[in-house]
């Protein structure tokens, strides 16, 4: 949800909802928080308040504010200082919230081809150090990307259908939509004045019903639902894991090359490697960033931990996108294999946290658990932590929840197969049952999942994003391990995620998922299937047929 400002009524009724939102700072109030004691006082109101009960995305300072639009040209030379106080504001009191300012298309000029496009010469010395601050900061652009008035400005050159999503066939620049041509133009630009890498958010769009030249309810439904089409087949990125266990595997430069050729946006790596975070420069694409189990005793002391941050993170930023740092993977008390190092987490996690709010990063924490540590799963409903770890979890999820950081969650139907085919029947492992079990569910991951939700909700999460750091499925060795299953729940899985439909418990809830993995690895220790839940072969050759 967007609010366009921070209305008592409106912040009270979003506490517990789980609605992300940007909240606006309006133009009239720019002026007045040029002062930084103003600024931190609007902060505290109106974001520290409310939170971690409301889910603050960003705070847009400002909209369509530039000296060359009439209406709101009296508010450009505040702009900047209030961006910098209100940031100044979100790093005293550790908040996870983003700070922009949303930009609309008319600043913007030579935008056909979009490649050509820049920011306005008459605005330069005021969109520039906007644009510098950003990037600095590792903040996104926000930006109102309107079709309809593109085509309402020009009807003789913007044909209705390409406004609407429904031409067919490209134009000569190679665009089938007017809306992709003006977000184009829009990172052209933004890239141009020194904002290479930085996302753009769009913060509105739209088409009327009535009132004007090609408003109509017709094609104010077809705008809409080909703009949702559109955005939600590219609005949950599917992230692969780079394992890195084989000895016949590319290099690094090669791996991130062929990550950007197949259209994969975001990455898990399992340990910080120098070779791998240089290749990722410049990139673009979002990593989680590992930090191993055997390191976590080391991050006990906290100057050790603003080392590794400083070493790890501040030294590649921001030209690698660092999105989460995991603080150790299925760690657990009750694991035989993690158990040791089960004291050593919850302080690492808090002095990685501290050394990430030190050097004022956008980085999140957290730590990756596995599904063995929950009980009671089926109904997932019915499903928490297991009583012999609660003194382990349970601080862990207030951690969490006190820095509204997510959950991470490996998440394996095959293993939920394997041990239990009896009850588990391999269709509903693979996304391909036709009626739902006696709970309602029709496919195993979604039941995994939600036991995960419900788990972390009774042990005080409420409202915790969990994002699928780990999910794969085995093309040999072991029952059910095969090429055509492997396929099957491959591609089911991305189907599922991309759809955008959520689970049960959390519909319509995105699920931010991580295949696991990239490739076969041959020296993987443990049974003989963990050497083959790669996507693809470490030759590149593609095991399966995916789109990401």
């Amino acid at each position: 949800m967007r609010v366009y400002d921070p209305i008592a009524e409106t912040l009270t009724a979003l506490k517990g909802s789980n609605i992300e939102i940007i909240v606006d700072i309006p133009n009239d109030n720019l002026q007045a928080l040029t002062d930084p004691n103003a600024a931190a006082n609007w902060v505290n109101a109106n974001i520290v308040a409310y939170s971690p009960d409301v889910k603050f995305k960003y705070i847009n300072v400002g909209n369509e504010v530039s000296p060359s639009n009439v209406a709101t040209s009296k508010f450009a030379p505040f702009l900047l200082p209030a961006l910098q106080n209100v940031q100044q504001a979100i790093t005293k009191f550790q908040l996870q919230v983003k700070v922009s300012t949303a930009i609309e298309t008319g600043i913007l000029t030579n935008t056909y081809p979009p490649s050509e496009s820049v920011f306005r010469g008459d605005i330069s010395d005021f969109i520039n150090p906007l644009i510098g601050f950003l990037k600095q900061n590792n903040l996104p652009v926000l930006a109102n990307i309107y079709p309809y008035f593109g085509y309402l400005g020009d009807p003789a050159h913007v044909p209705l259908p390409y406004a609407l999503f429904t031409q067919q066939n490209p134009d000569p620049s190679g665009y089938h939509n007017l809306f992709d041509a003006m977000l184009d133009a829009t990172y052209y630009a933004v890239e141009k004045a020194g904002g290479e890498n930085l996302p753009i958010v769009v913060s509105e769009s739209g088409w009327p019903s009535a009132g004007g030249d090609g408003a109509s309810i017709d094609n104010g439904g077809t705008y809409y639902t080909n703009l949702i089409s559109h955005v939600k087949s590219e609005a949950q990125p599917i992230g692969v894991c780079y394992g890195r266990n084989g000895n016949n595997l590319p290099s690094a430069q090669d791996v991130v090359n062929f990550y950007k050729a197949n259209g994969i946006t975001n990455m898990r790596v399992y340990d910080p490697i120098a070779e791998t975070l240089t290749a990722l420069k410049g990139s673009n694409i979002e990593i989680i960033v590992d930090i191993p189990n055997d390191n976590l005793e080391a991050l006990t002391d906290p100057n050790a931990a603003a080392n590794w941050v400083n070493a790890n993170i501040v030294a590649y930023s921001p030209d690698v996108k660092f999105k989460y740092i995991n603080v150790g993977n299925e760690v657990s008390p009750s694991n035989v294999a993690t158990s040791k190092f089960a004291p050593f987490l919850l302080p690492a996690l808090q002095n990685v946290q501290q050394a990430i709010t030190k050097f004022q990063l956008q980085v999140k924490v957290s730590t990756a658990i596995e599904t063995g540590i929950l009980t009671n799963t089926y109904p997932p409903s019915e499903s928490v932590f297991r009583g012999d770890i609660s003194d382990f979890i349970n601080p862990l999820i207030g951690f969490l929840k006190q820095n509204n950081l997510p959950v991470l969650a490996n998440i394996y139907p095959y293993f939920g197969y394997l041990g239990d085919p009896a009850h588990v029947p391999l269709p509903y492992a693979l996304f391909t049952q036709q009626n739902p079990d006696p709970s309602g569910y029709h496919n195993l991951f979604d039941a995994m999942l939600d036991a995960t939700y419900y788990a972390v909700e009774k042990a005080g999460g409420e409202n915790l994003p969990i994002v699928v750091s780990e999910s794969g499925w085995p093309s040999a060795g072991g029952d059910g391990a095969s090429i055509d299953n492997g396929g099957t729940y491959y591609t089911n899985l991305i189907s599922h995620v991309k759809s955008g439909a959520g689970t049960p418990h959390k519909p319509g809830t995105a699920i931010e998922t991580y295949l696991f993995a990239m490739f076969d690895e041959n020296i993987k220790i443990g049974a003989e299937t963990e050497k083959h839940f790669g996507v693809f072969h470490p030759d590149k050759t593609p095991k399966y047929n995916l789109k990401f």
